[in-house]
């Protein structure tokens, strides 16, 4: 049994199915570069570099795939069931597709994501965040905030840093002032950089807040992210367009799904570090990754300068529309509650 989402099950199986054997079996000493250009088709998502799902430079990265290929290796020959955090209705040809995928009949539950559905949730008057996001409102109106996180286990690196310091000096330049949560303990920007931001009131740099509290607040014009999934559907449940920096694991794919399947946002490429950072391969054609300070100042201008147009105006109301079908879903009778109540069944906890 394997529990995981449909578009990231269908990658990982393409994957595993393009490694060769010596790939497979190499040792901890596996690198990102092993990863090739060859060009990859998902059912479901449009095609792309295989190195395209190694989107940053990790340390980590070389160990962390040797494992887990070996491990898909071995659980590809053995399992006769998939669970897949992800609604049908999200990702109808990846969900269709996988069962069939790898050559054996596989009996998948669409369960849904795991987001909190309830109402609203009430804010903290005394938090400051709440007390910025009040004002931000009061003085500049909806969609006047864009919200930061990378969350707990993620960062850009030190390498990655100036790029992170263009992206939200640009923010800024624009007009928007930023809620950047630093949650995760490898945060580090300069001390004088943030309090020029903070002394401006542009912006406010807590190391903890209450997401779906902040995603809920109508000042919220964006959200900019690492891409995991369990911030993704709490944004897309919220009607929250995405700004996608993804840095591994399932990040790459969240992002393609999300910003070029359902135009529900966006993904900065000139950021790009890994084995992915000399070209991309977007709506069939190649995109060179310059990766200069300059380059992502003016990919983020311009997807900031969409954002307040029609196209913007666009995504946010995809982004509602996904999110409804995501609650429906969920709801009573929706598809990923009835998955949920099959999948009891053959659990015996039904």
């Amino acid at each position: 049994m394997s529990i995981s989402r449909g578009t990231q099950d269908a990658q990982n199986l393409i994957q595993y199915k393009l490694q060769s054997e010596d790939v497979l079996t190499k040792s901890k000493d596996l690198s990102p570069q092993d990863i090739s250009n060859l060009l990859v088709c998902v059912p479901g998502i449009p095609p792309h570099y295989q190195w395209e799902m190694a989107t940053q430079e990790l340390p980590f990265a070389g160990p962390v795939m040797s494992f887990l290929l070996g491990r898909w290796k071995a659980m590809v020959e053995r399992i006769d069931t998939v669970i897949s955090c992800t609604t049908f209705e999200m990702e109808p040809i990846s969900a269709t597709a996988l069962p069939k995928f790898i050559g054996k009949g596989l009996e998948q539950f669409c369960i849904g994501p795991s987001v909190d559905l309830t109402p609203p949730h009430q804010p903290d008057p005394d938090s400051p965040v709440t007390q910025f996001l009040d004002r931000a409102y009061a003085e500049n109106g909806a969609h006047s905030i864009i919200y930061i996180s990378f969350g707990t286990l993620f960062f850009p690196l030190m390498d990655s840093i100036p790029h992170l310091m263009a992206v939200l000096d640009e923010i800024s330049k624009f007009g928007y002032r930023f809620i950047f949560a630093l949650s995760s303990a490898s945060a580090t920007l300069d001390k004088s950089w943030m309090d020029g931001h903070i002394d401006a009131g542009n912006a406010i740099f807590p190391q903890w807040t209450n997401q779906t509290a902040v995603l809920e607040h109508p000042a919220i014009h964006y959200f900019l992210s690492h891409g995991g999934w369990n911030s993704t559907t709490e944004a897309l449940v919220r009607g929250v367009p995405m700004i996608f920096w993804p840095m591994g694991a399932d990040q790459p794919t969240n992002a393609i799904q999300i910003a070029a399947v359902h135009d529900c946002g966006f993904e900065l490429l000139q950021v790009r570090t890994g084995p992915a950072k000399f070209v991309a391969y977007q709506n069939g054609r190649e995109v060179e990754i310059v990766g200069t300070d300059d380059a992502v100042r003016d990919e983020m201008g311009r997807i900031l300068k969409m954002s307040k147009g029609t196209r913007g105006r666009h995504q946010r109301m995809n982004v509602r529309m996904l999110g409804r079908v995501i609650t429906e879903s969920l709801g009573p009778g929706g598809s990923g509650d009835i998955a949920l109540e099959r999948l009891g069944v053959k659990l015996g906890l039904v």
